[in-house]
Formats: C-alpha cells, sequence, structure tokens
C-alpha cells in the first residue's frame, strides 16, 4: 500500500468537501462528517484579541442528545463517558457547548480532534434508556475480562502529521502477536469509518511498524456493508461484537 499517497488523497478530499460562511464575529466550517440525522457537522470559529483561536459547535451536539431525553447527571455512566471523552480529546465543555482554544500553529490539530469528540460524543445517543447501565465499550471491557484478555485503556499515539489519536484498549506485542489496537463502536457509519482510516494511517505512517487496528462494532445497530468493506480494503480487521465468543474472532485478542 502507498500510505503517503492515501494521506494525501484523503487531505485533498477533506480540504474540497470542508465549506465556510461568515457569521459574524464566527465563521462557520462545515465538515463532511455526518451526525446521527446525516446533517453535516459544523464548527464556530472565531479569532480572539491575543490571536488564539475558539472553536465551539454552539451546543448543537448535546443540545439534541437532552432533547431527544438523554441526561447527564453527575456521577452517571452517560456523565462519566462524556468525561472521559473530554480528557481523551483535550475538549473542554460549557454549559452543553463542545468548545475548544487553538493557536494558529496547532489550529488543525486541535479542529481534527474537536471533530473526533463531537463524532463520540453524538454516539453517546445509541447507549439505550433500557441499558444504560452497560454502555458498549463497558460491555467490550467485559468480554476482555471474562476471557483473560490483558489490555490498557484509552492508549494514545501521534500520527505523522502531528495529530494524538486515542485507541480505546491496546493489547502489547507477543511473541506470537503483533502489537494491537482497537476502536469500539456503538453505532458505525461512513463518517466514522472515514475518519478512523485516516487517524490509523496516519499512526502507521509515523511508527512505521506492523503493528493491527482492530474495530469491534455493535452489530444490532444497523451497518452498510461499504463500511465493512472499506476496513477489509485497508487491512484493518473488524469484530461484530455478537459473534465474540467465536474461536476465530477471540484468537484476534490472543496472546
Amino acid at each position: 500500500m502507498d500510505i503517503q499517497k492515501m494521506i494525501n488523497d484523503y487531505t485533498v478530499w477533506l480540504r474540497k468537501e470542508i465549506t465556510t460562511a461568515a457569521f459574524g464575529e464566527y465563521v462557520e466550517l462545515t465538515t463532511p462528517y455526518l451526525d446521527r440525522f446525516n446533517d453535516y457537522m459544523q464548527i464556530y470559529v472565531k479569532q480572539n484579541v491575543d490571536g488564539t483561536i475558539s472553536m465551539t459547535d454552539d451546543g448543537y451536539i448535546i443540545n439534541n442528545l437532552i432533547s431527544s431525553g438523554m441526561t447527564f447527571k453527575k456521577g452517571s455512566n452517560r456523565q462519566r463517558m462524556l468525561d472521559r471523552i473530554s480528557v481523551n480529546y483535550g475538549i473542554s465543555i460549557l454549559g452543553e457547548e463542545i468548545t475548544v482554544t487553538a493557536t494558529a500553529d496547532n489550529f488543525p490539530q486541535k479542529k481534527h480532534m474537536m471533530v473526533q469528540a463531537m463524532i463520540s460524543i453524538d454516539d453517546l445517543f445509541v447507549t439505550s434508556s433500557e441499558n444504560v447501565k452497560d454502555l458498549f465499550l463497558e460491555d467490550v471491557e467485559t468480554y476482555f475480562l471474562a476471557n483473560d484478555i490483558f489490555y490498557s485503556k484509552d492508549f494514545s499515539l501521534l500520527g505523522k502529521t502531528g495529530t494524538l489519536y486515542t485507541y480505546d484498549f491496546h493489547l502489547q506485542r507477543t511473541r506470537e502477536k503483533p502489537e494491537r489496537f482497537c476502536k469500539g463502536f456503538n453505532k458505525l457509519n461512513l463518517s466514522k469509518r472515514d475518519l478512523t482510516l485516516f487517524n490509523w494511517i496516519d499512526t502507521q505512517e509515523k511508527r512505521g511498524d506492523n503493528g493491527e487496528l482492530i474495530v469491534i462494532y455493535n452489530d444490532e445497530n444497523s451497518i452498510t456493508d461499504s463500511v465493512l468493506v472499506g476496513f477489509k480494503n485497508y487491512g484493518i480487521k473488524t469484530m461484530p461484537f455478537s459473534q465474540r465468543e467465536d474461536a476465530a474472532y477471540l484468537s484476534l485478542f490472543a496472546a
């Protein structure tokens, strides 16, 4: 695979797909990434008097979750998940707004991290009300523990572009298996696939090793074949969570 060409192609596509519009002191950036309503995610950007750059989603993501009946009570699983996403992606939650402050030098990385945070927070919607005590990543963690699969959580890697990426689980290299990184998705769609592919390709270009990415997805939620084919084409392994006890999938994580 020509990884550098893949990165270049992706960045050219991303540059073409982002549109801008002025709104007073803010510039609205419309990204090619979709929320759960299949609307394009938008970020509002303004330059501050000290030269820093503020970004916000204007409360769009969290307000939509709240209007759909979700709550974020202190100490609840959802609030803990929200806090975890904030730490992992270096963003802040001010009221209902997802925000981050950048400089001119790190604006691309900060914007990319904010988009990832927005996608992750939007994904909290599919933590169904009848099963709120078990968020999907907690189910994956329980699966690992039940099968003596030893892992680290929230493992961060620096990509060639200088962006920091966070993987939900990390399994270290053994005599038989390469180093493995895992991403879990409650609801997997094309936007999440594309972002995951770019992040992984950028990571591999920086590390230059034979590490593997394993995508674990909740197949109780609908998923299109093209999402899985895209991962397969780039050598990324996938596991439908309903088949987690299948020996072939267990072997992906075995030492």
